[in-house]
């Protein structure tokens, strides 16, 4: 039995890859179909690289003709990556493997791909001098082509090639200087040279297409996400794509032939846009009210539109949109084991700390009453300006199924009411997402929905790092947490090797200044654990492997909890072998996870 991943394909226009379970207790493996209608089948098992290792894939990138196929995995959930290469139709398995990678940046080039690399995988390491390196087929990685590189370890690298070949773009970047220089080539000859486009200039860029010699590219202008255009012979020559609408956050795009189908995502819905390359609105459809578009996907082959639509109770729906018309159909609906019927959401706005409005989204059974009694499960993430949409959460459903509710908070350091609500959360304002989480607390027990000993909390990774502060800052508001690789020592995390990065930097502060240094402290979980308090209890989760949130912030933190005089209540430490920053990697070990965390959260707030 083959059990979907719920992915979606990487294709060129005749060949569709997918990542699926061959069975219940396996981890991912990679099929193949012609054409988006025909039956996958299985190519690739993980279990071909290594019985000893957990082997992860995380990216598929079939070359323009689609004889070959570049494929990065991880092994057990380390960031640090390999890339393997199959030609299809021969199933010839090429010998070389490339090491020290991390992005997924593998662009096809002729009989080869760039991609980039770093000059070692510690995981204490630095991700410092990245190169960006051409691969020729056939060869081993030591003879690979130098293509460019920094000098200055505050600079990243990043590569895009557009599906056709025939535009290559590098872009420098720094960060701390805000300054972004950006190369490209045309050439079709094997003496690859990139000239420059643009030198030091103040805005960043993600480039995303190139049509009749227009390049399109993604960038901020005033706070707000937009696509941009210019001919590459003219690249001050900018022309603003994609239409602004009030209250929305750009999300998500597709590029089509002509035209560019846009969705956004407001308090209320999404909604999905067409243009074309001249900026003219085609079409504009909002989706239902409570429901997220996500997975754009452009089936040149067959000309057909589709996408997905969920929430937090219903499970994605494909649905095909009809370009001439702009209207939508369902195609089919996904069975789950409970009647989604039965279950509602409403949207509140409560007051935090300093007297700002901050939304939450409430999911419910039939109905929701004032007593005092109903078990609540709270959730956010809130870091980096990620918008968090509405999508399906199988734990969330036993949760409710159990008589309890959930409620997502979207508290300031989201992306989801645009950039000045990520920067009102953001370095020396990071404690208003902490207290803003606890206010939604605050406001489910003043309104009489639930009361202190029935408030679950969770999140995963920044998420993590709110849960537990948000904890420590006021714990006789909560019954219980999952703490699931959470950052938790925020005076050693820049220390890490992806703590050391400008986005992490950027977000948190940096220990080096004073005033940063101050505030990373005044809420740093770890370091503010009082000895005379009996914290709620806790599963603290952690992998391995995991070197993006190395697993010493769970061990210090639940060892600090579990050596506490006053500490009465169970603190537990959940340590995952062969696991990294995802947790699982099984389809039936995922399950099992997912079982433990609810199944936890939900018999220690009926204790209660």
């Amino acid at each position: 039995m083959e059990y979907d991943s719920l992915t979606e394909p990487a294709k060129n226009d005749k060949l569709y890859f997918r990542l699926m379970y061959a069975s219940a207790n396996s981890t991912l493996s990679i099929y193949y179909s012609k054409g988006s209608r025909s039956e996958f089948e299985k190519i690739i098992s993980s279990n071909s690289i290594s019985n000893k290792d957990q082997i992860i894939f995380t990216d598929l990138t079939p070359s323009k003709n689609g004889r070959f196929l570049a494929y990065q995995y991880s092994r057990n959930g380390n960031d640090w990556k390999e890339i393997k290469i199959v030609q299809i139709k021969k199933r010839h398995y090429f010998k070389e493997t490339l090491k020290n990678t991390i992005s997924s940046e593998i662009y096809w080039y002729g009989q080869g791909f760039f991609y980039k690399k770093y000059p070692f995988d510690s995981a204490q390491g630095k991700r410092i001098f990245p190169k960006i390196m051409f691969h020729k087929l056939g060869t081993d990685q030591i003879n690979d082509k130098l293509i460019f590189e920094v000098e200055n370890e505050n600079e990243s690298l990043n590569i895009y090639g557009s599906p056709k070949q025939d535009l290559y773009i590098i872009k420098k970047s720094n960060g701390f200087d805000k300054k972004f220089s950006f190369y490209y080539t045309d050439s079709k000859s094997e003496d690859i040279e990139f000239k420059l486009l643009y030198e030091n200039i103040n805005y960043d860029m993600n480039f995303i297409g190139y049509k009749n010699d227009t390049v399109l590219a993604l960038t901020t202008i005033k706070k707000k996400k937009f696509i941009i255009s210019f001919p590459l012979a003219q690249p001050k020559k900018w022309k603003i794509l994609s239409p602004s609408f009030e209250g929305a956050v750009f999300t998500d795009y597709e590029i089509l032939d002509d035209k560019i189908v846009i969705a956004y995502q407001s308090e209320k819905s999404s909604i999905l846009a067409m243009v074309n390359f001249n900026a003219k609105v085609l079409g504009e459809i909002a989706a239902p009210e409570g429901l997220s578009v996500s997975s754009l996907v452009f089936s040149k082959l067959y000309d057909e539109f589709y996408f997905k639509l969920s929430s937090y109770t219903v499970p994605p729906i494909t649905c095909k949109l009809d370009l001439d018309s702009f209207t939508f159909e369902y195609l089919g609906k996904v069975k789950v084991a409970f009647n989604a019927e039965n279950y509602k959401f409403m949207r509140k706005k409560f007051i935090s700390h300093d007297g700002v409005e901050v939304p939450m989204f409430i999911v419910y059974k039939d109905s929701i009453k004032k007593n005092g009694d109903t078990p609540f499960l709270l959730n956010t993430y809130g870091g980096y300006g990620t918008i968090a949409k509405p999508s399906y959460k199988p734990g969330v459903i036993y949760f409710i199924e159990r008589g309890g509710a959930f409620a997502y908070v979207n508290v300031r350091g989201g992306g989801e009411l645009g950039a000045n609500w990520w920067s009102e959360g953001r370095n020396l304002n990071k404690k208003n997402s902490i207290l803003d989480f606890t206010s939604a607390a605050e406001y489910l027990i003043k309104e009489g929905y639930t009361k202190p000993k029935k408030i679950g909390i969770t999140g995963t990774s920044h998420g993590g790092l709110i849960t537990a502060a948000a904890l420590i800052e006021k714990p006789e508001l909560f019954g219980s947490a999952v703490i699931d690789v959470g950052v938790l020592d925020m005076l050693r995390f820049e220390n890490s090797s992806v703590g050391s990065a400008y986005t992490n930097i950027n977000e948190f502060g940096s220990i080096k200044n004073e005033d940063e240094f101050n505030n990373l402290l005044s809420y740093s979980p770890f370091h503010n654990v009082n000895s005379t308090i009996n914290y709620p209890s806790m599963l603290i989760i952690t992998g391995s492997d995991d070197n993006r949130v190395p697993p010493y912030h769970s061990y210090k933190f639940a060892a600090e909890l579990q050596s506490n005089s006053s500490q009465i209540n169970p603190i537990l430490l959940w340590s995952q072998d062969k696991t990294g920053h995802y947790g699982a990697n099984e389809f039936n070990s995922i399950i099992k996870e997912k079982a433990f965390i609810y199944s936890f959260l939900f018999e220690e707030l009926n204790k209660n």
